[in-house]
């Protein structure tokens, strides 16, 4: 059976494609798209609605369509899934819609689209959603001023804000849409008069409500509507008490035909359970059962509740078993219909019928509905003024575009010709920024070059002036056998340690996570049997944590200071202190030389590199000298 609905709609499908060539060779003839004509074929009409989705999706996915073409089929496609119901893959074809170019330059196809989708999410109970494009279809139909599209938006509108409890705003959208209906438009008036019908109901305004119901009655032309609109006359009565203006509406309702199963099966019920709040002796059993069977065939849900209500409160004082019965039946389709507030009626009827322990486990549910209705109805008016706060926001926002666009729009012009004068102030600001670069480049190399000199220069100096004099006077005395050899011992080793010092000032540093280490090392190669050099609190520092440059200024000047202490302050001892408070570190140096002669420090080369060193990181130096007491000096810096 399979195999032979395939073949069906393959050789349907070849004959439809010989049929669009027809159509194109007489297409001067006919002006319908193609897909049109298509869709209008005996062939196709035969078809079910399964098949007819089939055959759609075949022609979209394999068939070549213009924009027009793909606009029909895709509303085809919606339409027919929102026939089946599968509503979420009507919405998925909708949106499709959307980004068609046709759609887009169109405010008329826009405003469809956006309503199409308003369905749908309304009849998926997304009321925000449905909200959304119902208030997008409002503003695109605008454009068009099309009244019959721009009320029907409105009227949705209006149903959705009193949905929402928002009965005020729903009466103000509601007087909006009536502002653009015509004289003849009286189905969709009679729609408007009903909704603000419900929103006085809703606030107790039973007299308002019996005004708007009567005009929907006046004014529609649809039977069916004016039957649900007298029907909805009889409830506010019934809830006014006034049942016989109530019983009176709808037995003069079921005199007529009704052919609508599910209203008549409303009717009998409301008129028998009117009656009986009117009179508990009356025969109408026979009614309530009645109403109760048909719903039961045609599968109505919330009226079986109704039904089922009515029927438990008829047995309440006849029969508890039944009674009972029938409220367990309304408390078992409620849930299964996620109804809160009938759930909490069944419950208070069940629970008069049941034994104390039996009874708490409803009473607790009831706590918890009633609950979770609280908090649902809080949220829903939240929810209700997000919705429009953001379709108000993002009206802004498209206006505010719009008029930045208008604005772009005339400054465009100004800009095309600044560009001229911009590209060339470019290419001026480009050229000079390469000769820029070019010079500082050959300035850099130029310093380089001349600090190496410059280095070159100051060891070959100190070589020539410190250490060559030292090695030629050692030289003397090693010719003389009157000098004593622990002498020239003192002298090489003093050689050693100025050849040293000249090494650590000029070798490469090694920085890093292994910097501390290093360090370390420095302070160890001077410190000897002559001179202790004692190391205080180094690692509160985090001196691996440092930058390159902070860690090869701390050596270079360390260095410079140890050199200094070796060569001219005859210290035995040296203390390095070490101290960090909050982003500040600080390192003392104190030792107990000669100093510097009365005084006064006179700042040569060596403590001059120093103070130069200490500045590049943004450091202070401080040197503290007293003669024959000592040298202190503090160097403070940020982490």
């Amino acid at each position: 059976m399979k195999h032979v609905k395939v073949t069906f709609l393959l050789f349907l499908l070849l004959a439809f494609l010989s049929c669009g060539k027809e159509v194109e060779k007489e297409k001067n003839l006919n002006k319908e798209p193609e897909i049109k004509v298509l869709l209008k074929t005996p062939k196709y009409k035969k078809l079910d609605d399964v098949e007819k989705l089939k055959f759609s999706k075949k022609i979209a996915k394999e068939m070549k369509l213009e924009v027009s073409d793909k606009y029909l089929i895709y509303n085809n496609i919606s339409y027919l899934y929102g026939k089946l119901p599968k509503i979420d893959s009507a919405i998925v074809f909708t949106k499709k819609m959307l980004n068609l170019p046709n759609v887009i330059e169109s405010d008329k196809l826009q405003g469809k689209v956006f309503f199409k989708l308003g369905n749908y999410f309304n009849r998926i109970n997304l009321k925000d959603s449905a909200y959304f494009y119902y208030s997008n279809s409002k503003e695109y139909f605008l454009k068009t001023q099309d009244s019959v599209y721009i009320s029907n938006a409105l009227i949705n509108l209006a149903i959705l804000e009193s949905d929402f409890g928002s009965y005020s705003s729903s009466d103000s959208t509601a007087v909006q849409a009536l502002k653009f209906l015509k004289s003849n438009n009286g189905s969709l008036k009679a729609k408007v008069f009903n909704c603000m019908a419900i929103n006085s109901k809703k606030q107790s305004l039973y007299k308002e409500a019996i005004s708007y119901y009567n005009k929907s009655i006046l004014i529609s032309k649809s039977k069916s509507s004016k039957i649900i609109y007298k029907n909805n006359v009889a409830n506010v009565f019934k809830e006014q008490k006034e049942y016989s203006k109530s019983i009176l509406i709808l037995e003069d309702l079921l005199k007529d035909t009704i052919t609508h199963q599910k209203t008549k099966a409303r009717i009998i019920d409301n008129l028998a359970h009117t009656k009986w709040l009117n009179d508990a002796s009356s025969a109408v059993l026979k009614e309530l059962l009645l109403a109760k069977s048909i719903r039961n065939t045609e599968k109505d849900n919330y009226g079986l509740i109704a039904s089922y209500s009515h029927l438990s409160e008829f047995f309440n004082k006849k029969d508890n078993t039944k009674s009972l019965f029938y409220a367990s039946e309304m408390y078992k389709i409620a849930k299964r219909e996620k109804s809160p507030q009938d759930l909490l009626e069944a419950i208070d009827k069940i629970v008069n019928f049941q034994s104390p322990q039996k009874s708490i486990k409803y009473y607790k549910e009831s706590i918890r509905l009633r609950d979770s209705l609280q908090e649902a109805e809080i949220k829903r008016q939240y929810k209700f003024a997000k919705i429009k706060y953001n379709y108000e926001e993002e009206k802004k926002q498209k206006q505010k575009f719009k008029t930045l666009a208008t604005e772009n729009k005339l400054v465009a012009e100004q800009e095309y010709s600044d560009k001229k004068n911009i590209f060339i102030l470019g290419i001026l600001l480009t050229s000079g920024l390469l000769i820029l670069i070019y010079r500082r480049k050959y300035q850099y190399k130029k310093r380089i070059l001349q600090e190496n000199y410059n280095t070159e220069t100051r060891i070959a100096k100190k070589l020539h002036d410190e250490l060559g004099n030292d090695i030629f006077n050692t030289l003397t005395k090693v010719q003389n056998p009157k000098i004593n050899t622990e002498e020239i011992i003192n002298d090489l080793d003093k050689i050693y340690l100025q050849t040293r010092a000249i090494s650590h000032e000029n070798d490469s540093i090694e920085t890093g996570l292994d910097f501390e280490n290093y360090f370390r090392n420095l302070v160890a190669s001077y410190n000897s049997d002559s001179c202790k050099i004692i190391l205080k609190d180094l690692s509160c520092l985090n001196l691996n944590n440092l930058t390159k440059e902070k860690q090869i200024v701390i050596y270079r000047v360390f260095n410079e200071l140890f050199v200094n202490m070796k060569k001219h302050s005859k210290a035995s001892l040296v203390v390095l202190a070490c101290k960090k408070t909050n982003h500040n570190l600080e390192i003392s140096y104190a030792d107990n030389g000669i100093g510097f002669k009365e005084n006064t420090i006179i700042f040569k080369n060596g403590l001059k590199n120093m103070e130069t060193r200490i500045k590049t990181i943004k450091g202070t130096i401080n040197f503290e000298n007293k003669p024959n007491k000592g040298l202190k000096v503090k160097i403070h810096f940020k982490n």
